[in-house]
């Protein structure tokens, strides 16, 4: 019998780091055998992703297509006039880009991964009736923030909640709404095979013979982080000149990843990992790791059982890093630092092998990070009995506002692009497209690229 699966579309916010392209990765994986995924993604980390699915990094991805979708602050937006043209129609544009890809591809569901269900989402809610829409939102909200946002639950199918281990101390305003759906934590380690440590060491450039500190400071989109990479950095090599210590570095931070203590800028003690992604199953090369509590990399460390002094980003709109950390430091499965001073005597303590031996027995207590196997089966239940779209209504910007686009300016030329193509990089505006697109999404797409590039 041939192999049935549901079509559905994933799509995520642009964010400040990896944390909901990878969730909906992961849901992908753990839906293979029952879903046909496309990726829709408003993150500049699409491309990363895109080439770790192209090139086996991501086993099991080679099925996935994926489309870029320019954000409301997308670096194309322009300035004075086209900015504010940019940011008045980006909402309908959205909406004009997720109708049209779930027609293309045939999807039954919408599943979105964001803080923020944005008003060109729930216009293409509208436009989809028979189309369910899901809404994927992690817990760990900081207090007093969000409710209008929160209040836009009532337009989806259903709302997923992924677990958060230290969701103990969670006290913002999702903890216990009704109506949601709370599934067991989402890794990426639940769908990868973990690498044998001298081959996750080999493909990290780490010398095999010496203990190795893991530092992941995150997007750094929110705060100087120099600070503690040169702590970390100088301590380590204080105190215990053995170990060596690798950097993370994403292709879209906005930190340095370079130390310039030693005359080379490392002294020999800093390997820079350029864009590894993913890093969950080279995880087993190391000892001991100190980072941001995002929510994705605290399930990866604790996953794998990667004992870690968590320093807590307090600059994040509506993720409470803060709380996290200290609800799995209540378990015992992480150490927390939230100054310079618990910084220091953090990174005493991890460096001591009974410490690190008592964290990695916490952490093998937890039930497993396989909540993507729970989201999967959701979206294959609400998508088996709902119809394909069949040519969707032309959309675009609101009648009353084509004449202001009209006088807005000449049009520029705007290219369409395959999946092969970057479509972040470059500082010239492209509309990036499925791979084996129809002529009629072409069309539309050109349409849609006509009034948005003013």
């Amino acid at each position: 019998m041939a192999e049935i699966r549901v079509p559905v579309l994933l799509a995520t916010s642009n964010g400040v780091g990896m944390g909901h392209l990878t969730r909906q990765v992961t849901v992908a994986l753990a839906g293979a055998d029952r879903l046909d995924v496309t990726l829709l993604s408003l993150s500049a980390a699409l491309p990363t992703v895109a080439r770790a699915a192209g090139d086996g990094r991501l086993p099991g991805a080679d099925r996935l297509r994926f489309e870029y979708c320019p954000s409301r602050t997308s670096p194309w937006q322009g300035a004075g006039a086209a900015k504010v043209a940019w940011r008045t129609h980006w909402d309908p544009y959205l909406a004009d880009r997720l109708v049209a890809l779930v027609a293309e591809t045939g999807a039954r569901v919408v599943a979105f991964d964001g803080v923020v269900p944005y008003a060109g989402l729930l216009r293409a809610r509208q436009a989809l009736p028979r189309t369910a829409f899901v809404w994927v939102r992690r817990g760990m909200w900081r207090p007093g923030v969000g409710a209008a946002w929160l209040a836009r639950a009532a337009h989806f199918d259903a709302v997923v909640e992924p677990g958060d281990v230290g969701g103990a101390a969670d006290t913002g305003p999702t903890a216990g709404l009704p109506g949601v759906v709370r599934t067991a934590p989402i890794s990426l380690t639940s769908v990868l095979p973990a690498l044998p440590r001298a081959e996750a060491r080999e493909r990290l450039g780490l010398d095999p013979a010496r203990p190795a500190l893991l530092l992941a400071p995150g997007s750094g989109a929110y705060a100087d982080v120099s600070t503690l990479l040169r702590t970390v950095v100088r301590d380590v090599r204080d105190a215990a000149p053995d170990w060596q210590v690798a950097v993370t570095r994403q292709a879209i931070a906005r930190h340095a990843a370079d130390v310039t203590d030693g005359p080379d800028g490392t002294d020999g003690s800093l390997v820079v990992l350029r864009d590894v992604y993913p890093l969950a199953p080279l995880l087993g090369a190391f000892d001991a790791a100190v980072g941001a509590a995002g929510y994705n990399a605290v399930h990866e460390h604790v996953s794998v059982g990667l004992p870690t002094l968590l320093v807590p980003s307090t600059g994040h709109e509506t993720d409470d890093q803060v709380a996290r950390s200290h609800g799995v430091a209540d378990l015992g499965a992480a150490l927390v630092a939230t100054d310079g001073a618990g910084l220091r005597s953090g990174l005493d303590r991890l460096l001591d092998p009974g410490v690190r031996a008592e964290v990695r027995a916490a952490c093998a207590d937890l039930p497993p990070a396989d909540g993507a196997r729970e989201v999967a089966d959701l979206l294959a239940r609400l998508g088996a009995d709902r119809p394909a779209v069949d040519r969707p209504a032309p959309a675009g910007p609101p009648a009353w506002r084509r004449p202001a686009l009209a006088a807005a300016g000449a049009r520029r030329g705007v290219p369409l692009v395959t999946e092969e193509h970057d479509p972040v990089g470059p500082e010239q505006p492209v509309e990036h497209l499925l791979a084996g697109a129809s002529p009629e999404y072409r069309a539309r797409r050109r349409a849609a690229a006509r009034w948005l590039y003013r």
